[in-house]
Formats: structure tokens, sequence, C-alpha cells
């Protein structure tokens, strides 16, 4: 077992400027493979420690931190901090905010902060019921939280530890209710809280959300639409995380739709972005993905697109800006496929919001030919055995 002046001369040794110059930060990048392949080793444990890389890259290339205030109020292992980082070229022009819930998850990342020469003020807490810093309003705000939380436990997440006075609760003059057994809609809310008059956020979310119709989330994902704060929404593929094969989708709201923060006025217009096609095998693996640089690319420029110069050209099967008043038609739903369309090439482009009604309904229609055929045939079959 290493002493510790020998641990901490060997962090000094890879981590010194000289070897940064040569080969850039080798210590950093060795300490986020470690924790690449821990996370795949807990994957049985439900690890949420650790987000992909490349989900991570997408999120921080689609809202580009580079100056203010980036906030992560379920920080895990800190990947979102060194991407927007890395994203800024290290220029010193952010500070990091953080917040992590878990005991075991809490000192990693601040020890990949360290690693990689950044400081930030990350607290241990829970995000639900002592938030540890009331006072924040971010420029940006990225995360990763825990898909559906609470849906698997009898006690749910601790809704009702939620102060009905809760100010997270209020959106302009309308009081939004939760569900007891799902936090998603209290993580976008909550999100939505920290987010400053210009700020924007992205973050990681299950794709039923866009589309769910329990009431208190379903209320919750009206009034962001109608607010307009709903920026742009991502669905991915299945297999990018090690500890689930479930697809999941990036929301993006921003309060910066009127045009503030040097970006163009684009209310009353959302950006849907169908990802469901990108990411291939990790090389190596054989379940799980990743996507490419030239697909995290190709999403974030569409986006960037989106924000500054003009609605980006319609691309079926892929990209398309709908109505805030064609989303409501279509019963608030947020399912990128409904609005982009498909190629034409493969059925599962379909969303399964509209093909298990239209399927429905042909089976209702195949089995009542059913019926009237074997009524057909008793018939026909009665009739012989008369004749005989």
């Amino acid at each position: 077992i290493f002493e510790t002046k020998v641990l901490e001369d060997l962090m000094r040794l890879f981590n010194s400027e000289q070897i940064k110059q040569a080969t850039g930060d080798v210590f950093g990048r060795i300490y986020e493979y470690f924790l690449a392949k821990f996370s795949i080793q807990k994957a049985h444990d439900n690890g949420e420690f650790f987000t992909p890389s490349s989900i991570v890259q997408t999120i921080v290339n689609v809202i580009e931190p580079d100056h203010g205030t980036v906030f992560d109020p379920a920080c895990g292992s800190g990947g979102m901090f060194v991407q927007s980082d890395l994203f800024a070229q290290h220029r010193s022009t952010l500070s990091f905010y953080g917040q992590e819930s878990k005991e075991f998850t809490y000192p990693l990342c601040r020890m990949n902060l360290f690693i990689h020469g950044l400081e930030g003020d990350i607290e241990l807490g829970n995000s639900y019921h002592n938030g540890r810093h009331p006072k924040l309003r971010a420029d940006f705000i990225l995360a990763n939280p825990p898909f559906n939380d609470g849906a698997k436990s009898t006690e749910g997440w601790g809704r009702e530890r939620v102060s009905a006075d809760d100010p997270r609760l209020t959106l302009g003059r309308e009081r939004l209710p939760l569900s007891p057994r799902n936090a998603n809609t209290m993580w976008m809310l909550h999100f939505l809280h920290h987010l400053k008059p210009t700020g924007t956020a992205g973050f990681v979310m299950a794709t039923g959300e866009l589309s769910n119709g329990e009431t208190v989330r379903l209320a919750v994902r009206k009034a962001l639409i109608d607010a307009d704060l709903v920026d742009c929404v991502v669905q991915l593929t299945g297999q990018l995380f090690a500890n689930t094969q479930i697809p999941c989708c990036l929301w993006f709201l921003a309060r910066n739709r009127g045009g503030a923060g040097g970006f163009r006025r684009r209310t009353g217009e959302i950006l849907f972005l169908d990802g469901r096609k990108l990411g291939a095998l990790i090389p190596g693996s054989r379940k799980q993905k990743q996507l490419t640089d030239a697909e995290v690319e190709r999403l974030a420029s569409a986006y960037r697109q989106f924000r500054r110069a003009g609605q980006p050209d319609a691309e079926p099967g892929f990209c398309r800006v709908a109505t805030t008043a064609e989303v409501q038609q279509h019963g608030y739903a947020l399912t990128p496929g409904r609005y982009v369309g498909s190629t034409g090439a493969d059925p599962d482009d379909e969303p399964f919001e509209d093909a298990f009604p239209r399927l429905t309904a042909e089976l209702d229609a195949q089995m009542h030919e059913a019926a009237e055929l074997d009524a057909a045939i008793r018939v026909s079959l009665r009739g012989v055995t008369d004749g005989e």
C-alpha cells in the first residue's frame, strides 16, 4: 500500500504542466477511464454515478457553457463539470456548483475536479428536500438525474416531505402537483427554479416522460409547454448506459427564448431531433453503444442553428421544428418521431403513441373479419351436414 506522500507525488508528476503540454490531461483521462470501467462493473447495482461520455458531450456541445455558472444538482462523479471546462478550453471562465446525495459518489466528484485542476462548490445532500444551494441561479444546468426515482419503491421518492409552499412548485401563477411515485417532474421543476432569466438547462430523462399520461406528470409537461420553456427535445437510442438498456431522451429548457443573451427569438417553436438511429457499439462491447463525435456534432449543429440563425431545414426521420400550437393539438406529447416523421423505409420510425391506436384498430378489424369468416364457415358446414 502506498503512503500518502507517494500518492501525492505521483499525482503531481502525472498532472504537471510539462506533461499536460506534451500529452494533454493524461491523469484526468486515466481517472475517467477507470470511472467508466468501474461503472460497468457496478451496473448490476444500478450505479448512477457515471454518465456515458458521449451523452455528456452531447449536452455540453448543445448548450455551449463557455462562461458563468454551471450547476449540476445530481452531479455523480462530476463528468458534466469536466466536459464543460473542456468546452470552455480551460479558460477559467466557469464557476461550478454541484450536489450529490450518495456518500459513496460525493468524494469521486471532488477527486475528479481536483485531478482536472478544477475548483467547485460541491455539497452532499438530497436535492429534493435539502437543497444546498438555495439561492443559486445558474447560467447553465447540466444533469443526469436518476430515472423514474421512486417508481420501484413502496415509499416513493419522498413527495410528502416537499412543502406545499415550496417555491419550486410555482410556475407563473400556477401551483403544480407532483407524482408521489415518480420524481422526474420534481427534477424538471428543480432545474427550472435554479435557472437565471437568461439560462439554459440540458438534462437526461426517461423517454416515457415525453408522453406519459399520468395526471400530475402531464400537468407539469403541459405547464412547461404552455409557458414556452421547452426549447428542444432529443430522443436517443437504447443501450447507451451500462446499467440499463432502455432508451433515454434529452430535454433542453430555456429562459432566453425571447431573444435574450444574443440568441434569436424562437417563442412558439420547439426543435425536435430523433436520434434513435444514431450510435454504434463501443469497441469490445456486445451491448453498450456510444454516439460518435460526428453524431454529437450533428445534433449540436442543428440546435446551434435553431438558437442563433433560424429554423434548420426539416429532415424526415431526424429533424423538424414544430409550433407550440401543434404540440398542444397532439395532446402535449413531446415524442420527436411524431413531428419529424419518417423516411418511409423503416416501420419502427412510427412513434408508439401513433402506432398503438392504429395497430389496435387494425387488430379489431381483423378480429371482426375473422368472426364473420368463422360464422360463414359454420353455416357452410351445417349445410353440408343437413345435405347428408
